[in-house]
């Protein structure tokens, strides 16, 4: 079923220009007064409520498909599952240091633009394995039936908040700053 990977791959370039304004925006950290903070939070709050519950979640599926019929090397499928859940905990981590640096707290912000970057680069990473490996796997090698059996995720968000219209109200000022951004990026 061509038209799931043809998904996957939209919400993957969704998630790249996601990440490029995440690799401008840790210099809002400096200075958590900042009008624009509130785009670094929402920006990590949606990659842990859609992508690692819903996006990732059926990469995993179809990763465990192919290790079952043999069509992916047990390495690829752990790797990925793996790189998900990291990506998951770091995610969670970085929404408390947020509010952590925010306070004031013990949380150096230096660090936290760091980590922010890190993320970002994880998130990267994670989806160009799974453009190498994963995708081409599944397009070679799973029939009706293997899509079948992967099925729909229960409980998982009927729709992207921010990248499928409409827009959740929370995400709109993020994904006009993505847009924003992706302009800047066409610009010779």
């Amino acid at each position: 079923m061509t038209g799931v990977i043809e998904r996957l791959l939209d919400e993957h370039r969704n998630l790249d220009g996601l990440v490029r304004l995440l690799d401008r925006q840790p210099s809002l950290i400096a200075d958590p007064g900042a009008a624009n903070i509130s785009l670094l939070v929402d920006a990590i709050f949606y990659l842990t409520r859609f992508p690692d519950v819903s996006h990732h979640a059926l990469e995993d599926r179809i990763a465990e498909r192919l290790r079952l019929i043999g069509a992916l090397g047990d390495e690829y499928v752990d790797e990925i599952e793996l790189q998900h859940a990291r990506l998951a905990r770091q995610g969670h981590d970085l929404l408390r240091d947020l509010e952590s640096a925010a306070r004031n707290e013990t949380m150096p912000r230096d660090v936290l633009a760091a980590n922010v970057r890190l993320y970002g680069e994880r998130l990267r990473h994670n989806m160009a394995v799974e453009e190498l490996t994963l995708f081409p796997a599944a397009l070679r090698s799973l029939d009706a039936t293997d899509w079948q059996a992967i099925g729909p995720l229960p409980g998982s968000p009927a729709q992207d908040p921010l990248f499928q219209m409409p827009v959740d109200a929370r995400f709109e000022q993020l994904q006009r700053e993505i847009e924003r951004e992706a302009g800047r990026a066409r610009e010779p």
